[in-house]
């Protein structure tokens, strides 16, 4: 099934507030989420050259909490290109079209959640998705403003908003894409597991040696 008809499932089963539906990534079905974390993974992959290229290439299933990070360069795809802000992106769409069609608003109303969801552009909602790490969750809601910086004013997505200043910038969405040097986990402890074995295997070659003289 198409992330679309994903979509338009979880638009009509989506929790409400006031006869509103409320958009959240999470409310994806699992499979749908899994999918879209494997293509976000390998896009970074891709982007950065190769798996051994990209140790902050991850994607959390359960929260969506993504981020891409390149040994030998910054990932120079858009920010609202990536497989996650995509999805989010569009489900913010779909929920803002259902919250019009169960207020039996005016085209008004249809026009201007296409105008406010511009998806795979500069003039997209913020996702605030990316997180620095994968066992952090995202904020899932930000202020309604484009990557460009542009206040999008309501997007009718069912988040309350109403404390948060527009003044947030886009760009801080990009903190995850970012170049990094750090060894992954994941190696720096195989670098010290292998650190140990080497010196308990010349710690027994030189006993071995010394006992060999001690015999001659």
């Amino acid at each position: 099934m198409q992330l679309s008809a994903h979509l338009l499932l979880v638009a009509a089963a989506t929790a409400t507030v006031g006869h509103a539906a409320v958009w959240k990534i999470t409310i994806l079905d699992i499979g749908t989420r899994e999918n879209t974390c494997s293509r976000q993974v390998q896009a970074c992959q891709n982007n950065c050259g190769g798996p051994s290229l990209a140790p902050m290439a991850f994607c959390n299933s359960t929260t969506m909490a993504w981020g891409c990070g390149c040994l030998n360069n910054t990932p120079n795809m858009a920010v609202w290109n990536w497989p996650v802000p995509t999805a989010d992106c569009s489900g913010s769409l779909n929920v803002c079209n259902t919250n019009c069609g169960a207020s039996n608003a005016t085209s008004a109303c249809f026009e201007n959640c296409t105008k406010t969801h511009m998806c795979n552009t500069e003039d997209a909602p913020v996702s605030y998705t990316s997180s620095s790490d994968v066992a952090i969750a995202p904020l899932y809601v930000g202020p309604a403003v484009s990557y460009k910086g542009d206040n999008l004013g309501n997007l009718n997505d069912g988040n309350d908003r109403s404390g948060l200043s527009t003044s947030s910038s886009a760009p801080a969405q990009s903190a995850s894409n970012t170049n990094t040097q750090e060894t992954p986990k994941g190696a720096a402890t195989s670098i010290t597991s292998v650190a140990a074995t080497a010196f308990q295997l010349t710690s027994v070659t030189v006993f071995a040696a010394i006992a060999a003289a001690m015999m001659i």
